[in-house]
């Protein structure tokens, strides 16, 4: 960390705090990839004591003052200004520490720290929500699938545990739902009494015609509203 960048003279601007929490945690990440946040939060707060308040800011009074001290009293023994020195520095360090150190690590620090791993994991969160809303759904991506089937001659799918499992781990998501979509796909398995679900397979399907518009495949669209017809309408096998 940079000088007066996380705790300028120990006080705690919210931007420059968060914006360094980011820029280390994501430091640390590039070289553990598997580092956590409640890594980072105590990596922070042992620069906190160490650099921030030791380095940056006791030290600093301990030169001015050891120097100021000897300016006014160079008269007297080296040796017993050396003496007393390091009693001073523990009072000093003490009172510090009581009335300075310790209250504005509790009172202002730990706070604006854990507000900023909140906001963090916020954000990660949005991140996470916002590629699920990119994403096609289980049933329009086994559409997808069927029809890239048919199209590539390949033999039909077959809902069986093998295919579930493969298919799963293609698309990074779970069997059950794959086997579920497959069931409606080539069997029409569906609550036709279920208004909502109708509406979400034809929005479903509205998907996959929309990806291969995209590819310019007007037979797969074909394919589409032929399979479309076929759940919406017949009942099931």
């Amino acid at each position: 960390m940079k000088q007066n960048t996380l705790i300028p003279d120990l006080s705690f601007p919210l931007e420059p705090f968060f914006k360094t929490f980011q820029e280390q945690h994501e430091n640390f990440q590039s070289q553990f990839p598997f580092w956590s946040l409640s890594a980072t939060r105590r990596r922070l707060i042992t620069a906190f004591w160490l650099k921030n308040v030791f380095f940056d800011n006791f030290l600093i009074l301990i030169f001015f003052g050891t120097l100021i001290t000897w300016i006014f009293h160079f008269h007297q023994p080296v040796q017993q200004l050396i003496t007393a020195a390091p009693l001073a520095y523990f009072l000093a360090f003490s009172s510090l520490f009581i009335f300075m150190y310790y209250p504005a690590f509790h009172i202002e620090f730990l706070p604006l720290l854990d507000n900023c791993m909140e906001n963090y994991k916020g954000k990660q969160l949005e991140g996470i929500q916002e590629c699920k809303r990119q994403q096609h759904s289980v049933i329009a991506l086994m559409l997808i699938q069927h029809v890239g089937h048919q199209l590539a001659g390949f033999d039909p799918l077959i809902n069986n545990t093998a295919n579930a499992q493969l298919l799963a781990r293609q698309y990074g998501i779970s069997i059950k739902s794959v086997g579920s979509a497959l069931n409606l796909i080539l069997r029409g398995d569906w609550d036709r009494k279920s208004i909502r679900k109708r509406t979400e397979i034809l929005d479903d399907f509205d998907s996959a015609k929309e990806h291969f518009k995209q590819l310019s495949a007007e037979k797969a669209i074909i394919l589409l509203d032929q399979l479309q017809q076929k759940i919406l309408q017949a009942p099931p096998k």
